[in-house]
């Protein structure tokens, strides 16, 4: 699990160092899963070196979340006034998700179809 872990690290990691080396717009563990992503599609890395590793991280994603959602009540009073605004963009930016989702699902689907 060891080797497992540091594979997805480092990959994580060296997504950003690129990312802080280029000025990148999207963050570092972004690019790092499309680095491993890629690798595992070249078939460089073997599915097998990072499974266990990365559906234990998925099991336990929750925890990832604790430090943003402190940050967040922390910062509370910033968002007195906004409140509103962040309601109705969480809404609208979820309709698009959901939207664009399912429109590509469908694509997907009849494109298989044919």
């Amino acid at each position: 699990m060891v080797k497992q872990y540091a594979i997805i690290f480092m990959v994580t990691y060296l997504g950003e160092i690129i990312s802080k080396s280029i000025n990148f717009p999207f963050p570092g563990p972004v690019i790092g899963m499309l680095i491993l992503f890629i690798l595992l599609e070249r078939k460089l890395i073997n599915v097998d070196f990072v499974e266990k590793g990365a559906n234990n991280i998925l099991l336990n994603l929750a925890i990832f979340f604790i430090p943003p959602g402190v940050g967040l009540i922390s910062a509370l009073d910033l968002l007195d006034g906004n409140v509103l605004k962040i309601v109705v963009t969480m809404i609208i930016t979820t309709i698009i998700t959901m939207g664009t989702t399912g429109l590509t699902v469908q694509y997907l689907i009849n494109r298989r179809g044919k």
